[in-house]
């Protein structure tokens, strides 16, 4: 009887160790081609010219960099690829260059889409070849893989992929670049780390003058932004922009990967696929957070109903 207990004990371990970390989730960052210079305005905008023109990842070029994310599930032979992008039809440049939208196109609500898994699947292997991109590996615990796909569905379900840009706030359904779509995922899954928040963004206070379109109903020239050679100071009519930046995120990455590699303090698996460098996590030991998926007006909605 002790025996057949033992194997059954073991048995049952296995089963466990097998479906533990069978779950995962993965934050990808595509570096914009050359680092964007964020020191001024006219930095800004001649670092956003310029990288338009390259000739890297041309059929798949990403200008501004592209941060999206990968749930995957083994045992059910689950992969969902996707991330906030504006829809084609919704020209930011001819805003910017004829409708005088200035700086103000980095608050304003753009027509949005949700990528699908096959899109980003025909993206990823001419990365990992150059090296344009970094990832971060999360093993997950069943439960909080579930909270993250119910994030994703009900984000679907209720529209919120359909606003690109605007306040950033994804959990809030208000409109979501695609780095901060990426974070919410860490967020709603409690798994982001403090030096994630100090290192990944970045934030300017860009001038009232220079921001035009609906916010503000002003119109600025081209002309106007090529002679911005500076931020607003505090005490001048500004408004902040902070986001996560794809290529801090890509560099960061790097970083850590070379520091552990010669550390080798154990705290993290290093991973490599072609020229790509990526981090692994294993979160299974944590619970999915207690507080709501969604925040402001959006917590008010029924979950459950929309799931």
């Amino acid at each position: 009887m002790k025996k057949i207990k033992f194997v059954f004990l073991v048995f049952l371990a296995l089963i466990i160790a097998g479906s533990a970390g069978a779950q995962e989730l993965t934050l990808y960052s595509m570096p914009s081609p050359s680092k964007i210079n964020w020191s001024t305005p006219r930095g800004l905008l001649t670092s956003a010219i310029t990288n338009n023109l390259t000739l890297k990842h041309w059929k798949h070029k990403h200008p501004i960099g592209h941060v999206f994310i990968q749930l995957s599930h083994k045992e059910k032979k689950e992969l969902i690829l996707t991330g906030s992008v504006p829809r084609p039809e919704d020209d930011s440049s001819k805003k910017v260059m004829k409708q005088g939208y200035g700086l103000g196109i980095l608050f304003t609500d753009m027509l949005g889409e949700l990528e699908k898994t096959e899109k980003l699947q025909a993206e990823i292997p001419a990365r990992f070849e150059s090296g344009r991109i970094a990832y971060i590996r999360f093993k997950l615990s069943e439960a909080n893989y579930d909270r993250l796909k119910k994030y994703l569905n009900i984000y679907k379900k209720r529209g919120y992929g359909n606003i690109y840009n605007g306040l950033n706030l994804p959990r809030e359904g208000l409109g979501a670049g695609c780095s901060i779509f990426g974070i919410s995922f860490l967020e709603v899954g409690g798994l982001m780390h403090p030096v994630w928040r100090e290192k990944w963004p970045v934030t300017v206070r860009i001038p009232t003058e220079l921001i035009g379109g609906p916010s503000t109903g002003n119109k600025v020239s081209i002309w106007k932004l090529t002679r911005a050679t500076r931020w607003a100071k505090e005490s001048e009519p500004h408004r902040v922009l902070s986001l996560y930046e794809p290529y801090y995120i890509y560099e960061w990455i790097l970083a850590e990967w070379k520091k552990e590699n010669v550390d080798k303090t154990g705290n993290v698996k290093l991973l490599k696929k072609g020229k790509a460098f990526g981090l692994e996590y294993d979160c299974t030991h944590i619970a999915p957070p207690e507080e709501p998926i969604f925040e402001g007006a959006a917590a008010e909605l029924n979950d459950d109903e929309e799931e």
